[in-house]
């Protein structure tokens, strides 16, 4: 009988409830202010850490009609957006106008890699950078040669490239408000807490409410204390006819195919961005190129797609036609980021790989 109950329990959707909750791994945002407050940190800034899908749209027009207060909207470009990502962005600022608020709508980009994941991933396929900073499908081949299905690899780049951004961001913010310079400590009085839009089913998510990086940060999940689903905000952004769209990168493996229907999909890509989706078979089939050089600490075999496939196979008709139409694009591309990345993280030191740089 105890299955019931556990399923009750989870249909009702009380964090209170949750495991994650009871054991301290995160806490409320009226925790938090208290948890600040008790430092001697009175003096709380309040950020929304935008990322343009569906659950930070909720909690930015929640903001937009009084119902939630933050000091600082700030959106990290990971550089590897769709571009109706992009749009929805733009979308959301021209609301912003609209509605006559002024609150400071921020763009940012990791602070060494600014042209965000594709230059993270350029810089591994082209130098001895090693750490791989995202999710992949992996395949492991034993001492016998036999390749057997493994797990996937954490997901490091929301972190790195959209969440430590927004912080640094905030800070240089907050710093500058105070009249200091960027390299300056935070008055001791300042506290922030910034919102991060994972909803109720995506409480795995949530590992901490503690910035790791700062201790005067803390993090806070505004939809999961409203035990709001991902469906729950989408069914909001519809019923007000706003953007929809699932906010992600073009090669991000959690994109799915259609029918396993979580809202983020490879034919979506396909459909309104072939480019990127020859891009993502490109970063695809050289990742395990570079990995067969042997010159890379990981040691399984990456894949994009969940099936542990290369993505130009699972979509070989997609993929036959528009490789043509984009080779000449394609070559131009991958020359202008081997100049790039040879300028930037080469120039004085021994150059690329070698088996990497043809």
């Amino acid at each position: 009988m105890a299955a019931p109950r556990q399923l009750a329990l989870f249909q009702m959707q009380d964090y209170r409830q949750h495991k994650k909750y009871l054991d301290g791994v995160f806490k409320t945002k009226w925790e938090l202010i208290r948890d600040l407050h008790s430092e001697g940190r009175t003096k709380v800034y309040q950020i929304l850490s935008f990322g343009g899908g569906t659950q930070s749209s909720h909690l930015l027009e929640m903001h937009f009609r009084g119902e939630i207060h933050y000091d600082y909207i700030i959106f990290s470009d990971t550089g590897a957006e769709p571009e109706f990502i992009h749009e929805q962005i733009w979308w959301w600022q021209h609301r912003q106008r609209q509605v006559g608020n002024t609150t400071p709508f921020l763009v940012t980009h990791h602070n060494s890699m600014e042209r965000g994941l594709e230059e993270m991933l350029m810089r591994y396929i082209y130098t001895d950078y090693q750490r791989f900073q995202m999710p992949v499908y992996c395949n492991s081949v034993n001492e016998d040669g036999e390749i057997k299905a493994g797990g996937m690899l954490p997901r490091q780049c929301t972190v790195d490239f959209k969440i430590v951004p927004v912080k640094q961001m905030a800070r240089q913010m907050i710093l500058k408000e105070h009249g200091l310079g960027p390299k300056q400590m935070i008055p001791n009085n300042v506290g922030i807490i910034m919102d991060i839009g994972f909803s109720y089913d995506e409480i795995r998510r949530i590992n901490t409410f503690q910035s790791p990086q700062y201790d005067y940060i803390k993090l806070s999940y505004p939809l999961v204390e409203a035990d709001e689903s991902t469906e729950a905000s989408i069914q909001f952004l519809e019923k007000n006819g706003f953007p929809t769209r699932r906010s992600r990168c073009y090669l991000c493996p959690f994109n799915c195919a259609a029918e396993r229907d979580i809202g983020m999909d490879w034919e979506e890509i396909i459909e309104s961005e072939p480019w990127s989706f020859i891009k993502a078979c490109w970063f695809d089939a050289r990742l395990r190129e570079v990995q067969a050089t042997g010159s890379k600490i990981m040691r399984s075999i990456p894949y994009l797609h969940y099936s542990r496939r290369p993505l130009s196979e699972v979509f070989v008709e997609e993929y036959t036609i528009l490789i043509d139409a984009y080779k000449s694009t394609l070559s131009q591309w991958e020359e202008e980021w081997k100049q790039y990345i040879f300028a930037k993280w080469c120039e004085g030191k021994e150059g690329m790989n070698a088996g990497n740089h043809r």
